[in-house]
C-alpha cells in the first residue's frame, strides 16, 4: 500500500512543479527557477581554458572539415577557401565575443538577456526562434554522430555491413543505420543530463580525442596520399562571379556558429571572470581554420588514394580495412560530434524550455524533452534525405537570426553600454517591458531587414522561381547583410528615439548572490548603487 501511495504522488502536479528559491529575482512565483535565475558566484566554475576546450570539441568535428569543401565547390581555390574561412572566423568570432560578454559580466542566459533589447514579451519570439532550429539541428547532428557510431560498430561486427533491411524505402534509413542511431542516441542522453558548469570536463575530453584523431589521420593521409590534387586546383572564377563566391564562402564560415552566437551567454555565465569571454575573439578563429586546413589536406590526399573527392572524413575511415584503425577515429570523431549536439544545440534548448515554462522544467528536465523531441519527433533522417530545399531553408533561417545577435549587441555595447539593470529583467512590469512588453525598435527592425533577403532566400530553395539576380546575389552574403543592415536601422531607431525609460545610471558590476540576499537585503539585486531611472512623467514604459 505504501509503495502504491508513493507511485499515485509521484504522478501529481505538485509533485513535478518546481519550487523556485526564496532570493529569486523573478516577481511572480513559477516565473523562474534556479537554472533561469542568475548564477551565484560559487556556481561559477568555468576558466578560461575550459571555453578552450569548448571550441576544441565543436571544431574538430566532421562538419567543420566538410565546410572547405562546400567552399571550394563554389569554384575558389583551396588558398581562397582558407582565406575565407579565416575572415569569416574573424567575424563571427566578433560576435560571440560581444555577446558572451553579457552573460560573462551578468551570468544571465541567453533569454533573460535578449529582454533588454527586445521587450519583456517580444524577447519569446528569440528564444523560440532559437528553440526549433535547435531541436531540428540537435536531431541532425545526433545523425551525423550514427554515421560514426556505425563504423564503430561495423569495426566490431563486419557483418553489420551486410545486415539485411527491414525498413521500406519511404523510411529513408536502413536497419543497420537505425541500429547505429539508437546506440548513439542511449549513449549520448545521460551526457545530455550533466550540468552545463559541471561539463567543462566532458569537453576536455573530447577536444583530446578529437584532436589526436584529427592529427593521426592527417598523418596517415600526407604520408600515403602526399598532398593530392586539390592543392593544384586553380580558381575557376574570375571577375564579380569570383567576388561574389568569396562572399558567399565567407558566409558560408559564419552560419554554422550562429546558432551558438546567439545564446553564447547560456555558456559564459559560468565564467568566473568576465575577461573569459574576450578570448573566444582568439579561441575560434585559430581553432576552427586549423581544423578546416585539415580537412582540405585530408580530403585532398583521399582524392590520390581513392581517387574520388570525399570532403566527409568519416566516408574516407569507412573505406580503412584497418579495423581498430577506423574503430578509434570514428570514435574520436563521434565524441566531437557529440560535444557540437551539446554544446550548440542540447544547453541552448534548455535554457530556451526553462524559460518558456520555469515552473515545470529545469535545464535537466529540458535536456530529456530535447532528446525526445529533437533526437526522435523532427526524424532527423528524414530531414537528411527530404529535398534540398528544406536543409537551404533550415541553414537560411540566419536571416533570423543575425539581426537578433546584431540587435543584442548593439543594445548592449551601443545604446546601453554595458549598463543591465539585472533584477529589471525578471520583472514584468520593470523597465524592460517597453510598450506592452515589446521594443519597439527591435520589432520594426526585424519587419525592415528579414524581408530584403527573403527573395534569395525563396532563389536558393528553388531556382527555378524567377528572382533578380540582385537579390539572388545580396543573399551570398545574407549573415553580413542581414546583420549590418539590423546594426544600422536599430542603433538610428535608439538614438533618434531613445528608450530612457530603461537606461541605468550606473553600470551593473555583479548580481548578487542569491544566497546572500537575506543577509545582505539592502543591496537589492545588485552590489552597490544601481539607479536605473523611469522617464519623468511617463505612464508608459517605451
Amino acid at each position: 500500500m505504501l509503495a502504491r501511495f508513493n507511485a499515485q504522488q509521484w504522478l501529481t502536479r505538485e509533485n513535478w512543479r518546481l519550487q523556485a528559491k526564496g532570493s529569486s529575482h523573478a516577481t511572480r512565483d513559477g516565473w523562474s527557477n534556479e537554472d533561469v535565475d542568475v548564477v551565484p558566484a560559487v556556481k561559477r566554475t568555468w576558466r578560461t581554458i575550459d571555453y578552450l576546450w569548448l571550441w576544441l570539441s565543436d571544431g574538430a568535428n566532421v562538419g567543420t572539415m566538410q565546410q572547405a569543401g562546400s567552399i571550394v565547390s563554389l569554384g575558389l581555390s583551396w588558398r581562397e577557401a582558407a582565406v575565407a574561412i579565416a575572415v569569416g572566423n574573424l567575424i563571427i568570432g566578433s560576435a560571440v565575443t560581444l555577446n558572451g560578454a553579457i552573460g560573462s559580466r551578468h551570468h544571465i542566459p541567453f533569454s533573460i538577456a535578449s529582454r533588454a533589447s527586445m521587450g519583456f514579451h517580444f524577447s519569446y519570439f528569440a528564444v523560440v526562434s532559437r528553440l526549433v532550429l535547435g531541436l531540428l539541428y540537435f536531431g541532425i547532428n545526433t545523425y551525423i554522430g550514427a554515421s560514426c557510431m556505425l563504423i564503430m560498430l561495423e569495426s566490431i561486427w563486419p557483418s553489420l555491413r551486410s545486415y539485411p533491411n527491414a525498413l521500406p524505402s519511404s523510411a529513408s534509413v536502413t536497419s543497420n543505420k537505425m541500429i547505429a542511431y539508437c546506440v548513439f542516441w542511449t549513449l549520448q542522453f545521460p551526457l545530455l543530463l550533466i550540468h552545463p558548469r559541471k561539463m567543462r570536463w566532458l569537453f576536455f575530453i573530447k577536444s583530446t580525442c578529437a584532436i589526436i584523431a584529427a592529427f593521426a589521420m592527417l598523418g596517415w593521409a600526407v604520408k600515403v596520399g602526399g598532398s593530392g590534387p586539390v592543392f593544384g586546383q586553380v580558381s575557376k572564377l574570375q571577375g564579380s562571379q569570383r567576388s561574389w563566391a568569396y562572399l558567399a564562402g565567407i558566409n558560408i564560415a559564419i552560419s554554422g556558429k550562429t546558432t551558438l552566437a546567439i545564446n553564447m551567454s547560456d555558456l559564459t555565465r559560468y565564467a568566473r571572470q568576465p575577461s573569459a569571454a574576450y578570448w573566444q575573439m582568439l579561441f575560434i578563429p585559430v581553432v576552427y581554420w586549423t581544423f578546416s586546413f585539415i580537412g582540405i589536406v585530408i580530403a585532398s590526399a583521399g582524392q590520390a588514394i581513392y581517387n574520388e573527392l570525399y570532403w566527409d572524413p568519416t566516408s574516407i575511415i569507412a573505406l580503412w580495412t584497418n579495423r581498430a584503425a577506423a574503430f578509434f577515429c570514428a570514435f574520436a570523431f563521434g565524441l566531437a560530434t557529440l560535444g557540437t549536439n551539446i554544446s550548440t544545440n542540447s544547453i541552448a534548448t534548455s535554457n530556451d524550455l526553462a524559460f518558456l515554462a520555469p515552473e515545470w522544467v529545469n535545464l535537466r528536465r529540458g535536456a530529456v524533452i530535447t532528446s525526445l523531441i529533437g533526437g526522435w519527433a523532427t526524424c532527423p533522417w528524414k530531414v537528411q534525405a527530404s529535398a534540398k530545399s528544406l536543409t537551404t531553408f533550415l541553414s537560411g533561417y540566419v536571416i533570423v537570426l543575425a539581426p537578433l545577435i546584431a540587435i543584442m549587441v548593439t543594445d548592449y555595447w551601443i545604446i546601453r553600454g554595458r549598463k543591465l539593470d539585472v533584477a529589471g529583467l525578471y520583472n514584468n512590469e520593470g523597465q524592460y517591458h517597453y510598450w506592452k512588453g515589446i521594443n519597439w525598435r527591435a520589432l520594426a527592425t526585424l519587419l525592415i531587414v528579414v524581408p530584403i533577403n527573403l527573395p534569395g532566400l525563396v532563389d536558393a530553395i528553388n531556382p527555378q522561381v524567377s528572382v533578380a539576380a540582385s537579390y539572388a546575389n545580396f543573399y551570398k552574403g545574407s549573415w553580413l547583410t542581414s546583420t549590418f543592415m539590423a546594426a544600422s536601422v536599430y542603433v538610428t531607431l535608439s538614438m533618434v528615439l531613445p528608450p530612457r525609460a530603461t537606461s541605468c545610471d550606473e553600470t551593473a558590476r555583479e548580481a548578487v548572490d542569491p544566497n546572500d540576499r537575506a543577509e545582505k537585503p539592502e543591496t537589492g539585486s545588485l552590489r552597490g548603487k544601481q539607479d536605473c531611472h523611469l522617464a519623468a512623467g511617463s505612464s508608459e514604459l517605451v
